[in-house]
């Protein structure tokens, strides 16, 4: 997974790779198929479906369908294109009959919708995906998208997506297109289960759980780095008050409490005020410590006025 390319190609590849054993779910992905890169053409002998593929691998999962399907008249020709990014394609045509064969006439879409079952929208979702889906490298940043030129179908698979499983699609109006995006990590993770990415989608919350983990450590590194921040500030506050006490009145005429802990301090000055206390006969507290600390700070306050004037 070096880069997004090669993710998106481990979805598909993974996707291509799923059994087909259910006609109804198989008529389901056709049509998801259909539906994303299919178009009516007519020609002298007749009207008939032409639906393009992206890539080789999509059509070779769409001819498994179609085998599933006992398909057998149509014809494929692979497209490709040429220059500084050469690509390759597919086109598979097939005659009018075959959209009753996945129940297009019996309006498959309203039935995948009234049914309700995640299973039937889950396999045209992975159709409609391999015809005109991506995602980018989850190393990098989340992001699941459909790019189809009807705004309003698109509209209707995002409120599935927002009403039947929680997710949050958000759809934007290109110059010729619209594109349905899932941006938040969990909703990818989500639909490549809808769609059978499986693995793809155990990969996804792997870099998920690394990312929140290395979140903890950022969170308490940072938390560390600024508690040694202020008590070094606080230590060096302290060691400046003692010396004005020494410059002046001397740290051996302080009480013997605020004494002891003076003379720790200047011998041991990475100490916190807690290792302090617990050097103390007897030992003290922390805030014990920070009680007699501010005593000591105060007299130097007063001191270094008295200098001053």
């Amino acid at each position: 997974m070096k880069s997004e390319i090669n993710f998106s190609e481990f979805v598909r590849h993974e996707l291509c790779s799923l059994n087909v054993d259910d006609p109804q779910l198989v008529a389901n992905e056709a049509y998801g198929f259909v539906k994303a890169r299919g178009s009516l053409n007519l020609s002298q002998a007749g009207a008939e479906v032409s639906v393009r593929f992206p890539n080789i691998q999509s059509a070779r999962r769409f001819l498994k369908l179609l085998k599933a399907l006992s398909v057998e008249d149509y014809r494929m020709m692979v497209l490709s294109t040429k220059g500084f990014w050469p690509t390759r394609g597919a086109e598979v045509n097939l005659c009018l009959e075959f959209l009753e064969r996945i129940g297009v006439k019996e309006s498959l879409w309203e039935r995948i919708i009234e049914h309700g079952d995640p299973v039937m929208f889950g396999a045209f979702l992975r159709g409609f995906y391999l015809g005109c889906g991506s995602i980018l490298n989850p190393a990098r940043t989340y992001h699941w998208e459909l790019t189809y030129h009807d705004g309003e179908f698109l509209q209707k698979i995002a409120s599935i997506l927002n009403q039947t499983f929680g997710l949050e699609p958000r759809i934007k109006h290109l110059k010729h297109t619209y594109r349905l995006s899932l941006r938040r990590a969990q909703d990818v993770v989500e639909v490549l289960h809808l769609i059978g990415a499986i693995e793809a989608a155990n990969r996804v919350e792997e870099l998920v759980r690394q990312r929140s983990i290395a979140s903890d450590v950022n969170r308490s590194m940072n938390f560390i780095s600024a508690n040694a921040d202020r008590i070094g500030r606080s230590t060096a506050a302290q060691l400046k008050a003692l010396q004005i006490i020494e410059e002046t009145i001397g740290i051996e005429s302080l009480d013997e409490e605020l004494r002891q802990i003076a003379k720790l301090r200047l011998e041991n000055e990475d100490l916190s005020l807690r290792e302090l206390g617990e050097l103390m006969t007897p030992p003290m507290s922390k805030s014990m410590v920070y009680s007699r600390m501010r005593k000591i700070l105060s007299i130097a306050k007063n001191l270094a006025r008295e200098r001053v004037k």
